[in-house]
């Protein structure tokens, strides 16, 4: 922690919020089973995540101040032994109903577990005093808009943990709806295959954990980080590594490329509101997925599938200040010609104000004026680039 602050770095760690794992001598020593979260049925709810070392882990109630008091207390050893930023709260943007009749709440369903864990934030940040802190949760959740800073939505990345022949298509309604209130952040998106916990059966090691993955699913990398940046996402990388800034710079340039762009116009991609992306004219190709699975390579090996994307994608924004930006990600290594529609009634925007073309460098070209109704842009994209059209 001392070295990433000394390098101007900030960083949030991985404390799980809700769960406490039965086999553990804690689970029996401070008698945990009583304020776990319990079924219909009045067993114990368990889960069990892990295939290679299948233990199960049992949700607690945070309606109950015994387990506020036991997570509070370890996220404030650590915050002020370690001098964290914040926390990365797994699983916090989730909630449970719970049957147990001791734990003070309504039995089954109610409001105590949005109240239990408001009262769990609160402590927290007193806890953390004067200190800046920042808590992300897992998830796009309106109810803990108030009580977190930042939410992990992987879904840019759903392809590596869904089949996209289920049917299933990720489109970013919590960023269309609150995206000014909150950030969203995170991907699975890696460039390497899923790393494997030293804690883990050795017999059940993989030998290519962690190593660079074929550079056939580069495009996969190169969507998702595209994703991101048009829904207005801050830019995540999973898996990172020093190796990747040789062995895949190409990759890596990319997302500093988006990183830069969005940063120098945060108050589009951060702090403004999301609008009906153009219609954009340009090639659509099949993009090669991988299938790896996510914490670890899955059992019996990788499976691949395909979706088609267009390459370029594009997003819209409108500021505080009411001006709007289209921005556009290319996914290829050529460059494309596009067509944007810009449609003055959609945006609402004043006939003879000015369009501005933005790039990562933070060059300002004017390229026209906007026209009664809508109009056809055509610009060139160099290949992997982003840039942004702004109206004045």
């Amino acid at each position: 922690m001392q070295k990433a602050h000394d390098a101007g770095l900030h960083a949030i760690v991985y404390m799980n919020q809700r769960l406490w794992c039965v086999d553990t001598p804690s689970w029996t020593a401070e008698n945990a089973e009583r304020w776990a979260v319990r079924e219909r049925d009045g067993q114990v709810r368990k889960e069990t995540y892990n295939v290679f070392d299948p233990l199960p882990c049992a949700p607690m109630d945070v309606a109950t101040p015994f387990w506020r008091n036991k997570y509070a207390g370890i996220a404030d050893t650590v915050i002020h032994q370690y001098k964290l930023d914040g926390l990365y709260m797994d699983q916090a943007v989730l909630s449970l109903a719970c049957w147990s009749p001791d734990h003070g709440h309504p039995l089954g369903g109610g409001h105590y577990w949005m109240d239990g864990f408001r009262e769990l934030a609160r402590d927290l940040r007193r806890r953390g005093g004067a200190l800046p802190l920042g808590f992300a949760g897992e998830g796009g959740g309106e109810s803990w808009l108030p009580d977190l800073d930042a939410f992990l939505t992987l879904q840019v990345s759903q392809e590596r943990y869904i089949d996209p022949a289920s049917g299933w298509e990720v489109l970013p309604l919590f960023q269309a709806v609150y995206h000014p209130y909150a950030v969203t952040y995170g991907t699975y998106g890696s460039l390497t295959w899923p790393p494997y916990d030293d804690l883990w059966p050795v017999a059940s090691r993989p030998a290519n954990a962690m190593t660079l993955l074929d550079t056939k699913y580069r495009r996969q990398y190169l969507l998702e980080q595209a994703r991101m940046f048009v829904w207005g996402m801050q830019p995540t990388i999973a898996n990172f590594l020093p190796e990747q800034l040789t062995a895949r710079r190409s990759e890596i340039d990319y997302l500093e490329r988006l990183a830069r762009l969005r940063y120098g116009l945060r108050e589009f991609f951060q702090g403004g509101v999301m609008l009906r992306a153009p219609a954009v004219t340009v090639d659509s190709a099949d993009v090669l997925m991988s299938r790896v699975s996510i914490y670890a390579a899955r059992r019996g090996g990788a499976t691949e599938a395909t979706v088609r994307s267009p390459m370029v994608l594009a997003g819209a924004w409108r500021s505080s200040k009411g001006q709007v930006a289209i921005g556009l990600a290319s996914i290829t290594d050529e460059a494309r010609e596009v067509t944007v529609q810009l449609d003055a009634r959609m945006y609402a925007l004043r006939e003879g104000a000015r369009i501005v073309r933005v790039d990562a460098e933070g060059r300002r070209t004017p390229i026209g004026r906007v026209a009664r109704g809508a109009q056809a842009i055509s610009l060139t994209l160099p290949g992997l680039s982003g840039t942004v059209l702004i109206v004045e």
